[in-house]
């Protein structure tokens, strides 16, 4: 008996030493630690329908994959479409201000799932730097940013997330941005802000197929 309950016991003390590991994975983090901004990504949907163009699932997949690899002519399918959002929260007990505009401003999505794909696509972008934009947050408070589509990065438009089947999916958003005043650790950029990055906890979505 004591043979067979000292397995359990063990089996049962690593599950709940992952289960306390994943709880921790999950919630958003800043970098430098201790940045009193905190990133969730946030949907009025969370239930989306794919949308292959007309194609069968194994075809649409066969198209994001051939023109991820960049294989002949193969069109570039449109990211999906989405209504979701972006909220930067100040966590601290004073007014903040926060870019949320600008070519310092970076968002990226990262889609994670069985039939998820990220690419980073390069593309034609004019060549003048956009200078930040900064709003200012009041203590415990929110700004909202929009997101469309799973388009992100540079500008909003060089990288691509797709779902490719149904199913369930989580996403995550990571916002690179500057804050004044400038948290500890921060490298320094520019007007008194402190160069941040926000990762928020992964936001589930559901993805049907198309009736």
């Amino acid at each position: 008996m004591l043979r067979t309950i000292l397995p359990l016991a063990l089996v049962f003390g690593l599950a709940t030493v992952a289960s306390s590991e994943d709880k921790k994975a999950e919630k958003p983090k800043t970098d430098p630690e201790g940045t009193p901004l905190e990133l969730t990504i946030t949907g009025k949907t969370t239930k989306y329908t794919l949308d292959t163009g007309g194609l069968s699932v194994a075809e649409f997949q066969k198209q994001v994959e051939e023109a991820v690899k960049g294989k002949g002519k193969v069109r570039f399918p449109a990211a999906p479409a989405v209504d979701l959002a972006v909220e930067i929260k100040n966590t601290s007990d004073k007014p903040v201000k926060v870019w949320t505009k600008g070519d310092p401003v970076v968002l990226t999505l990262d889609l994670k799932g069985k039939g998820a794909v990220n690419t980073d696509r390069l593309g034609p972008m004019t060549l003048e730097f956009r200078l930040p934009q900064a709003v200012e947050i009041e203590a415990g408070k929110t700004t909202s940013i929009p997101v469309k589509s799973l388009v992100s990065g540079i500008r909003g438009v060089t990288r691509y997330s797709f779902w490719t089947e149904p199913g369930d999916y989580e996403l995550v958003a990571t916002l690179k941005t500057g804050m004044n005043p400038a948290p500890k650790g921060a490298k320094e950029g520019m007007d008194g802000f402190g160069m941040v990055t926000l990762t928020s906890a992964p936001l589930k979505l559901t993805v049907e197929e198309k009736k």
